[in-house]
């Protein structure tokens, strides 16, 4: 499977949140796809910068491009470009190979990584929400270990 790595993320902050995964109006794959990494530490993904199994049937997906906005940041307003750019941090901190694929469970453990470096991978968001977002996966981090008995 193709996944962008903050899409990873979110969907670990969302498990911390006990978030009920529903479909979405935009009819992207979110809901699946964190149906899927929460049944399956092992399953593989390929790490990408770009569109994803969780944007398969997006409405905003056109030609391989989302072409929706953000409004939470003046130094960005195409979501494509913000997510790239959220993509490249993550890969750079977690030290994470594009060439090789890993599975729930060894993302799991270069999470650290992630939270350490949370405040610059976000830079330019604001700074409470960002701090929830780190509490959240922290949580997030903490079920799916028990779930899946990662040390």
């Amino acid at each position: 499977m193709k996944l962008r790595i903050h899409h990873f993320f979110d969907i670990i902050r969302d498990f911390g949140i006990g978030k009920k995964f529903d479909p979405h109006p935009y009819q992207h794959s979110y809901h699946k796809i964190a149906s899927l990494i929460n049944d399956d530490p092992n399953i593989e993904i390929e790490i990408i910068v770009g569109s994803d199994a969780v944007c398969e049937g997006c409405l905003h997906l056109t030609e391989g491009f989302c072409d929706d906005t953000i409004s939470h940041r003046l130094d960005f307003t195409a979501k494509e470009v913000f997510n790239n750019h959220l993509d490249a941090r993550i890969i750079d901190v977690c030290k994470i190979d594009v060439s090789k694929n890993y599975s729930p469970e060894l993302l799991v453990k270069l999470a650290d990584r992630y939270i350490q470096n949370i405040r610059f991978i976000y830079e330019g968001n604001d700074a409470e929400h960002t701090e929830q977002r780190k509490q959240n996966v922290i949580l997030g981090l903490k079920y799916y270990s028990a779930k899946h008995a990662i040390l």
